[in-house]
């Protein structure tokens, strides 16, 4: 019962494996798919979730990445100290419970409550997800290692509008937390067995000024993520499930970049982003090729800033990744929001 309060090490079965950094890398790809599935998902339900509590559903949303926002550089310094890999699994079991509270809530308070539980799981997750890709492989494999977690993410987001609509018109709101629970329960044992010890991890180099304009590079490539995303259900005259299809596509060109095109740099993918405003093709080519340049900006970015710090401040680099992500979330969506209301 020691790993209850420590971190234990991997079996020797499992740590001598020579893919044993690849089932760390899977591991991590549970939490970065399940937290933008939750951020993504539960939008489709926002109607349903507002009828029943006769509420408005905005700070649903707010309260979560407020709140997630808020922790993740110091939840990022805490791994730093007692252990990435505690941390991590702690952080599942936090967002699994947390996901069972909001399918019984009895109020909207306590759904707000449950929400805002939800955010410290998430951040939890998030603040450790960078730094144990980064520490589990060697220096030339990050980039692609980095892609592989990214595109988790992506697919996750891609996932969560598909799966909303059905989820909540099949089985009712309570269907969109209540999917995290068996992903939570499978991600918990994994990461027992399968991440490495990482409190152990000293290191005492300093940072470097390189990672301000990887930070900002990922800002930017989120942003233009998001904003196409918020922007197009209001702009196009179709039914749900072909806009929701439509937006998919952005996304998952971004999973498959991310995924596969390791050797382009920053510029070659902001050319790619540049080349899809302007090509005079459907707009769901010019989707799928602007998710494949932000699919090789925000990788190569990520690795940037990770390259920057020392391996003991790793927890800190990706909880500063992942407030990167957040704000860029957050600026697409507002540039989005602002751009439908000046046509109003």
């Amino acid at each position: 019962m020691n790993w209850f309060v420590t971190e234990s090490p991997r079996p020797a079965w499992v740590a001598r494996r020579s893919y044993a950094p690849w089932l760390v890398i899977a591991t991590v790809c549970f939490g970065a798919f399940m937290g933008q599935l939750d951020a993504s998902i539960v939008t489709l339900a926002f109607p349903a979730m507002s009828a029943h509590f006769h509420a408005d559903p905005e700070w649903i949303s707010l309260s979560y990445l407020i709140t997630l926002v808020v922790l993740l550089v110091p939840l990022g310094r805490i791994a730093d100290r007692v252990g990435r890999k505690i941390v991590y699994i702690y952080g599942f079991a936090v967002f699994t419970g947390a996901s069972i509270a909001c399918v019984y809530a009895p109020g909207f308070d306590a759904l707000i409550a449950a929400r805002v539980a939800q955010a410290v799981g998430a951040a939890m997750l998030q603040a450790n997800s960078v730094a144990l890709v980064t520490t589990a492989v060697a220096p030339e494999q990050r980039r692609k290692a980095l892609g592989v977690q990214a595109a988790a993410q992506a697919t996750g987001l891609a996932a969560g509008p598909l799966l909303g609509g059905y989820l909540t018109e099949q089985y009712g709101w309570q269907a969109v937390f209540a999917i995290n629970v068996p992903i939570g329960v499978v991600a918990m044992v994994a990461g027992h067995y399968l991440l490495p010890r990482t409190k152990t991890v000293r290191d005492k180099g300093k940072p470097s000024w390189r990672v301000v304009p990887g930070l900002a590079g990922v800002l930017l490539a989120y942003a233009a993520l998001f904003a196409p995303m918020t922007l197009l259900p209001f702009t196009m005259h179709q039914p749900l499930a072909r806009i929701g299809l439509t937006i998919a596509v952005l996304p998952l060109g971004f999973a498959i970049a991310a995924t596969t095109l390791h050797k382009p740099g920053i510029w070659a993918g902001a050319v790619i982003v540049a080349a899809a405003v302007v090509l005079p093709v459907p707009q769901v080519i010019q989707l799928a090729v602007a998710g494949i340049g932000l699919g090789i900006i925000a990788p190569a970015c990520t690795k940037r800033v990770m390259s920057a710090l020392p391996e003991a401040s790793a927890g800190v680099g990706s909880g500063l990744v992942n407030v990167a992500r957040g704000l860029g979330t957050a600026l697409g969506v507002a540039v989005a929001t602002a751009v439908v209301h000046s046509f109003q």
